[in-house]
């Protein structure tokens, strides 16, 4: 009767185990494939080769 206890708990810790662990396969599959905004802060200093308004001021600057 002790070993069918310990059985059963044993089966629910892992159950619990199971499911707290397909969660977080979930999460971090869907932060690998998901959609994902292209949105990231550069560091200071560091230029942005489409910053647009740079570029059209210094188009405007340039002869026609």
């Amino acid at each position: 009767m002790k070993i069918i206890q310990q059985q059963s708990a044993t089966i629910d810790s892992l159950t619990n185990e199971l499911a707290l662990l397909r969660e977080q396969v979930a999460y971090l599959t869907q932060k690998l494939y998901g959609k994902s905004s292209e949105k990231s802060v550069c560091p200071s200093g560091q230029l942005s080769l489409f910053e647009e308004e740079q570029n059209m001021e210094e188009d405007s600057d340039l002869p026609s």
